[in-house]
């Protein structure tokens, strides 16, 4: 015995110390970890399946009528991760990347319009034998959620639109990319407060890490919402009168990014739409709010 507490008296601070040279020298790995871990909470397991010679990861697990659900431009599969720990317990969950998104390979070669991103959520369909599901879309997700349901309502059962972009209502461009690459922790925290009501402290080493990961990125970003404003179905205001599926417009009311027009706008147009306001919520409420947002999804689905 005290052999073996002598042992763990000089393994404890080597593993302080190592645990210490991840969070300053690795933060990504600390990243991965607590997304594969609030993944697993959630009772989620990650998946990889290949659509025309592309390869797409997915997030699925639970049990009951499948609930898809698609994340905003320059997020991932993760975003939905809290929101879907509420829900697997009676549905079945999926949460793909989007092209070029996430895990999924960039590729200059790819349609990454609205119209684009539409089909790759059909062909994901397609490949994960879904003949017809509930669909939620944050931002961008709800854009290509609600573009997806005027192309195959047979297919949605019920529409959920969180947030979502879609509709020019006024001069705001909701899809300006993410400009110049982040020179600052100020400017990171700035960002982050535009998606976010009240955004979390992240330690230094963390935020360092999320800036150079963004940086990498920004090019790319930036394309990808020059896709969309001069793609096809950029603006769906003259069609969303056709969706007859029942939604419901779930809207993060101090949203700086997305205007309340929208929103307003999205319940008025659309014949069988319900408008709920998070109060205290900003652009990605599954994020921030993600037990208020699960009740309100769950009470939509279950309803008459």
């Amino acid at each position: 015995m005290k052999r073996f507490l002598k042992w763990i008296g000089a393994a404890v601070p080597v593993l302080v110390i190592a645990i210490a040279a991840v969070f300053f020298f690795a933060p990504g790995v600390i990243v991965n970890l607590t997304q594969s871990l609030a993944a697993s909470a959630a009772g989620l397991t990650a998946h990889t399946i290949t659509i025309d010679g592309y390869e797409v990861n997915y997030l699925d697990g639970g049990d009951g009528p499948t609930l898809l659900m698609v994340h905003g431009m320059a997020d991932d599969r993760h975003s939905f991760v809290g929101t879907a720990g509420e829900l697997t317990g009676t549905y079945r969950v999926i949460l793909p990347d989007l092209l070029g998104h996430g895990s999924n390979a960039p590729d200059s070669g790819l349609d990454y319009s609205i119209v684009g991103q539409r089909d790759f959520l059909a062909r994901i369909a397609a490949a994960l034998e879904l003949d017809h599901f509930f669909l939620a879309g944050n931002s961008m997700g709800g854009h290509v959620s609600a573009a997806f349901t005027l192309e195959n309502p047979n297919m949605v059962d019920r529409l959920v639109l969180v947030n979502a972009a879609g509709l020019v209502v006024d001069d705001t461009v909701v899809y300006g990319g993410f400009g110049d690459e982040i020179e600052t922790e100020e400017q990171f925290d700035a960002l982050m407060a535009r998606v976010l009501y009240n955004p979390p402290s992240v330690p230094g080493p963390i935020k360092r890490h999320l800036i150079e990961t963004t940086n990498s990125r920004v090019d790319f970003i930036n394309g990808l919402a020059v896709a969309v404003r001069e793609g096809p179905q950029h603006d769906l205001l003259d069609q969303i009168s056709a969706i007859d599926t029942p939604t419901l417009v779930l809207w993060g009311e101090e949203d700086v990014v997305v205007p309340m027009g929208v929103a307003e706008t999205y319940a008025e147009c659309i014949p069988n739409a319900r408008l709920v306001l998070l109060p205290e919520a900003g652009h990605s409420p599954q994020m921030e709010a993600p037990v208020r947002v699960a009740s309100a999804i769950k009470a939509f689905l279950m309803s008459e």
